[in-house]
Protein backbone atom coordinates (compact mmCIF):
# COMPACT_ATOMS: atom_id res chain seq x y z
CA UNK A 1 0.00 0.00 0.00
CA UNK A 2 1.71 3.42 -1.11
CA UNK A 3 2.16 5.43 2.38
CA UNK A 4 -0.05 9.08 2.00
CA UNK A 5 2.47 12.23 2.83
CA UNK A 6 2.00 13.26 5.98
CA UNK A 7 1.24 16.99 5.02
CA UNK A 8 -1.65 14.74 3.15
CA UNK A 9 -2.96 12.66 6.16
CA UNK A 10 -2.84 15.83 8.17
CA UNK A 11 -4.87 17.52 5.84
CA UNK A 12 -7.30 14.71 5.78
CA UNK A 13 -7.30 14.60 9.76
CA UNK A 14 -8.37 18.41 9.63
CA UNK A 15 -10.97 18.22 6.88
CA UNK A 16 -12.67 15.45 9.27
CA UNK A 17 -12.62 17.07 12.81
CA UNK A 18 -13.61 20.23 10.86
CA UNK A 19 -16.47 18.17 9.27
CA UNK A 20 -17.34 15.75 12.42
CA UNK A 21 -16.44 18.01 15.26
CA UNK A 22 -13.77 16.23 16.97
CA UNK A 23 -12.46 12.34 16.83
CA UNK A 24 -10.54 9.93 18.49
CA UNK A 25 -7.22 8.88 17.95
CA UNK A 26 -8.67 5.03 18.07
CA UNK A 27 -10.63 5.72 14.85
CA UNK A 28 -8.01 7.59 12.82
CA UNK A 29 -5.35 4.95 13.38
CA UNK A 30 -7.99 2.13 12.07
CA UNK A 31 -9.02 4.23 9.22
CA UNK A 32 -6.33 6.02 8.39
CA UNK A 33 -3.81 2.41 8.79
CA UNK A 34 -1.71 4.21 10.59
CA UNK A 35 -0.56 3.51 14.03
CA UNK A 36 -1.52 5.55 16.86
CA UNK A 37 1.87 7.20 17.53
CA UNK A 38 1.51 8.77 14.19
CA UNK A 39 -2.36 10.01 14.94
CA UNK A 40 -0.88 11.60 18.15
CA UNK A 41 2.15 13.15 16.43
CA UNK A 42 -0.05 14.36 13.07
CA UNK A 43 -2.75 16.03 15.87
CA UNK A 44 0.06 17.47 17.77
CA UNK A 45 1.36 19.46 14.77
CA UNK A 46 -2.12 20.42 13.87
CA UNK A 47 -2.32 21.75 17.98
CA UNK A 48 0.71 23.67 17.24
CA UNK A 49 -0.93 24.91 14.46
CA UNK A 50 -4.00 26.32 15.92
CA UNK A 51 -5.80 24.45 13.73
CA UNK A 52 -7.55 21.88 16.58
CA UNK A 53 -7.35 21.46 20.20
CA UNK A 54 -6.43 17.99 21.86
CA UNK A 55 -8.31 16.45 24.37
CA UNK A 56 -7.85 13.20 26.01
CA UNK A 57 -7.72 10.03 23.41
CA UNK A 58 -8.16 12.52 20.29
CA UNK A 59 -9.11 15.64 19.46
CA UNK A 60 -11.76 18.22 18.55
CA UNK A 61 -12.16 21.58 16.66
CA UNK A 62 -11.41 24.87 18.09
CA UNK A 63 -13.82 26.81 20.16
CA UNK A 64 -15.06 29.40 18.59
CA UNK A 65 -14.56 32.71 20.15
CA UNK A 66 -17.23 34.09 23.36
CA UNK A 67 -19.82 32.04 25.26
CA UNK A 68 -21.54 29.56 23.14
CA UNK A 69 -24.83 30.34 21.92
CA UNK A 70 -26.28 26.88 21.23
CA UNK A 71 -25.46 23.24 21.17
CA UNK A 72 -23.76 22.64 18.21
CA UNK A 73 -25.35 20.17 15.08
CA UNK A 74 -24.09 17.07 14.85
CA UNK A 75 -22.67 15.38 11.79
CA UNK A 76 -26.12 13.77 11.02
CA UNK A 77 -28.06 17.05 11.30
CA UNK A 78 -25.84 19.33 9.37
CA UNK A 79 -25.97 16.43 6.64
CA UNK A 80 -30.26 16.14 6.56
CA UNK A 81 -30.28 19.91 6.53
CA UNK A 82 -28.07 20.24 3.94
CA UNK A 83 -29.90 20.46 0.08
CA UNK A 84 -33.36 19.06 1.39
CA UNK A 85 -35.25 20.33 -2.02
CA UNK A 86 -32.53 18.20 -3.97
CA UNK A 87 -32.91 15.45 -1.85
CA UNK A 88 -36.36 15.42 -1.97
CA UNK A 89 -36.19 15.49 -5.46
CA UNK A 90 -34.36 12.55 -5.76
CA UNK A 91 -35.99 10.51 -3.58
CA UNK A 92 -39.14 11.10 -5.22
CA UNK A 93 -37.41 9.53 -8.53
CA UNK A 94 -35.82 6.64 -7.05
CA UNK A 95 -38.74 5.82 -5.00
CA UNK A 96 -40.29 4.59 -8.63
CA UNK A 97 -37.99 1.64 -8.86
CA UNK A 98 -39.62 0.45 -5.53
CA UNK A 99 -42.19 -2.30 -6.07
CA UNK A 100 -44.75 -3.91 -4.01
CA UNK A 101 -43.54 -6.84 -2.11
CA UNK A 102 -39.83 -5.31 -2.72
CA UNK A 103 -36.82 -6.25 0.26
CA UNK A 104 -35.11 -2.83 0.22
CA UNK A 105 -31.66 -1.27 2.16
CA UNK A 106 -31.31 1.61 3.02
CA UNK A 107 -28.52 3.17 4.08
CA UNK A 108 -28.12 5.41 7.70
CA UNK A 109 -27.49 8.63 5.01
CA UNK A 110 -30.06 11.76 5.02
CA UNK A 111 -30.45 11.17 0.66
CA UNK A 112 -31.85 7.21 2.11
CA UNK A 113 -33.60 9.57 5.02
CA UNK A 114 -35.55 11.76 2.26
CA UNK A 115 -36.44 8.11 0.35
CA UNK A 116 -37.93 7.13 3.66
CA UNK A 117 -40.41 9.73 3.69
CA UNK A 118 -41.13 9.42 0.40
CA UNK A 119 -42.03 5.49 0.72
CA UNK A 120 -44.52 6.59 2.91
CA UNK A 121 -46.55 8.63 0.44
CA UNK A 122 -45.93 5.98 -2.12
CA UNK A 123 -48.86 3.13 -2.80
CA UNK A 124 -46.00 0.13 -2.59
CA UNK A 125 -47.32 -2.07 0.08
CA UNK A 126 -45.99 -4.88 1.92
CA UNK A 127 -42.49 -3.92 1.43
CA UNK A 128 -39.63 -5.13 4.41
CA UNK A 129 -37.07 -2.28 4.66
CA UNK A 130 -33.32 -3.15 6.01
CA UNK A 131 -31.64 -0.36 7.62
CA UNK A 132 -27.95 0.83 9.99
CA UNK A 133 -30.04 4.02 10.71
CA UNK A 134 -31.73 4.92 13.59
CA UNK A 135 -32.92 7.97 12.45
CA UNK A 136 -35.16 6.48 9.50
CA UNK A 137 -36.21 3.20 11.65
CA UNK A 138 -37.59 6.30 14.34
CA UNK A 139 -39.04 8.27 11.53
CA UNK A 140 -41.02 5.27 9.56
CA UNK A 141 -44.36 5.18 10.57
CA UNK A 142 -46.58 2.93 8.62
CA UNK A 143 -47.83 -0.51 8.41
CA UNK A 144 -47.19 -1.28 5.15
CA UNK A 145 -43.63 -1.28 5.70
CA UNK A 146 -42.01 -3.26 7.87
CA UNK A 147 -38.93 -2.32 9.17
CA UNK A 148 -35.63 -4.05 10.48
CA UNK A 149 -33.02 -2.36 12.21
CA UNK A 150 -29.61 -3.64 11.75
CA UNK A 151 -27.05 -4.68 15.25
CA UNK A 152 -24.06 -2.83 15.46
CA UNK A 153 -22.03 -0.40 17.17
CA UNK A 154 -24.04 3.15 17.43
CA UNK A 155 -22.03 6.02 16.37
CA UNK A 156 -24.02 8.65 17.60
CA UNK A 157 -22.69 11.56 16.14
CA UNK A 158 -23.41 10.04 12.36
CA UNK A 159 -26.74 8.17 13.30
CA UNK A 160 -25.21 5.13 12.52
CA UNK A 161 -25.00 1.13 13.21
CA UNK A 162 -21.67 -0.38 11.86
CA UNK A 163 -19.40 -2.33 12.78
CA UNK A 164 -19.16 -6.71 12.82
CA UNK A 165 -22.33 -7.39 14.14
CA UNK A 166 -23.71 -5.03 11.47
CA UNK A 167 -21.95 -6.66 8.00
CA UNK A 168 -22.76 -10.53 9.64
CA UNK A 169 -26.16 -9.93 9.75
CA UNK A 170 -26.55 -8.22 6.20
CA UNK A 171 -24.74 -10.75 5.01
CA UNK A 172 -27.45 -13.28 5.70
CA UNK A 173 -30.04 -11.08 3.83
CA UNK A 174 -31.07 -10.95 -0.13
CA UNK A 175 -32.35 -7.17 -1.24
CA UNK A 176 -33.94 -6.44 -4.63
CA UNK A 177 -32.89 -2.99 -4.03
CA UNK A 178 -30.11 -1.25 -1.98
CA UNK A 179 -30.21 2.59 -1.86
CA UNK A 180 -26.89 4.24 -0.58
CA UNK A 181 -25.26 7.62 -0.72
CA UNK A 182 -21.83 8.82 -0.24
CA UNK A 183 -19.54 11.99 1.41
CA UNK A 184 -18.12 12.77 -2.13
CA UNK A 185 -18.05 10.93 -5.76
CA UNK A 186 -15.35 11.62 -8.43
CA UNK A 187 -14.46 9.55 -11.37
CA UNK A 188 -11.33 8.50 -10.14
CA UNK A 189 -11.93 7.65 -6.58
CA UNK A 190 -15.59 6.53 -6.91
CA UNK A 191 -18.11 7.04 -4.14
CA UNK A 192 -15.91 7.92 -1.11
CA UNK A 193 -16.31 8.04 2.94
CA UNK A 194 -14.15 9.24 5.92
CA UNK A 195 -15.63 6.52 7.81
CA UNK A 196 -13.96 2.51 7.30
CA UNK A 197 -17.23 1.28 8.58
CA UNK A 198 -19.82 2.88 6.71
CA UNK A 199 -18.45 1.75 3.55
CA UNK A 200 -18.19 -2.15 4.84
CA UNK A 201 -21.85 -1.72 5.72
CA UNK A 202 -22.34 -0.20 1.99
CA UNK A 203 -20.45 -3.01 0.08
CA UNK A 204 -21.93 -6.13 2.25
CA UNK A 205 -25.78 -4.27 1.47
CA UNK A 206 -25.11 -4.27 -2.10
CA UNK A 207 -23.17 -6.99 -2.74
CA UNK A 208 -26.43 -9.23 -1.74
CA UNK A 209 -28.86 -6.55 -3.87
CA UNK A 210 -29.91 -7.24 -7.37
CA UNK A 211 -29.70 -3.78 -8.18
CA UNK A 212 -27.54 -1.11 -5.75
CA UNK A 213 -28.80 2.55 -7.06
CA UNK A 214 -27.17 5.92 -4.87
CA UNK A 215 -28.79 8.44 -4.44
CA UNK A 216 -25.90 11.93 -4.93
CA UNK A 217 -26.98 15.13 -4.61
CA UNK A 218 -25.18 17.43 -7.51
CA UNK A 219 -22.98 18.76 -4.36
CA UNK A 220 -21.24 15.78 -4.02
CA UNK A 221 -19.54 16.11 -7.46
CA UNK A 222 -16.36 16.68 -7.84
CA UNK A 223 -15.66 15.96 -4.09
CA UNK A 224 -13.48 12.62 -2.49
CA UNK A 225 -13.42 11.68 1.01
CA UNK A 226 -10.41 9.76 2.75
CA UNK A 227 -12.10 5.90 1.84
CA UNK A 228 -13.28 4.97 -1.56
CA UNK A 229 -16.47 2.75 -1.41
CA UNK A 230 -16.93 1.46 -5.08
CA UNK A 231 -16.59 2.83 -8.23
CA UNK A 232 -19.38 4.81 -9.79
CA UNK A 233 -19.60 1.94 -12.89
CA UNK A 234 -20.43 -0.50 -10.19
CA UNK A 235 -23.64 0.99 -9.59
CA UNK A 236 -26.96 0.03 -11.38
CA UNK A 237 -27.55 3.59 -11.52
CA UNK A 238 -26.89 6.61 -9.76
CA UNK A 239 -29.51 9.36 -9.34
CA UNK A 240 -28.67 12.88 -9.08
CA UNK A 241 -30.59 16.41 -9.57
CA UNK A 242 -30.18 19.15 -12.00
CA UNK A 243 -27.99 21.41 -10.51
CA UNK A 244 -24.69 18.91 -12.01
CA UNK A 245 -23.60 20.73 -14.96
CA UNK A 246 -23.83 19.13 -18.72
CA UNK A 247 -20.32 18.85 -19.30
CA UNK A 248 -19.68 16.97 -15.93
CA UNK A 249 -23.10 14.69 -16.31
CA UNK A 250 -21.55 13.91 -20.28
CA UNK A 251 -18.09 12.87 -18.48
CA UNK A 252 -19.96 10.36 -16.05
CA UNK A 253 -22.20 9.16 -18.98
CA UNK A 254 -18.92 8.60 -21.13
CA UNK A 255 -17.38 6.70 -18.56
CA UNK A 256 -20.03 4.26 -18.26
CA UNK A 257 -21.99 5.74 -15.43
CA UNK A 258 -25.43 5.09 -15.54
CA UNK A 259 -26.48 8.49 -14.62
CA UNK A 260 -30.22 9.83 -13.94
CA UNK A 261 -30.74 13.30 -13.51
CA UNK A 262 -34.15 14.45 -12.04
CA UNK A 263 -35.52 18.42 -12.34
CA UNK A 264 -35.86 19.72 -9.38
Amino acid sequence: MTSVPPAMRRAQILERIQRDGGVSVADLARDLTVSSITVHRDLEQLSKDGLVERVHGGARSMPAAGPPTAIPPTGWEQRAAAGRGAKATIAAHAAREVRSGSTIFLDSSSSSLALARQLVSEPATELTLVTNSPAIAYELVDERILVIVTPGELDQHMRLLAGRWTTDFLAGLNFELAFCSSAGLTLDAGLTTSRRALADVINVASANAARTIGLIDSSKFGRASLLTIARAQELDAIVTDDGLDEQTAQDYRAAGVQLEIVKT
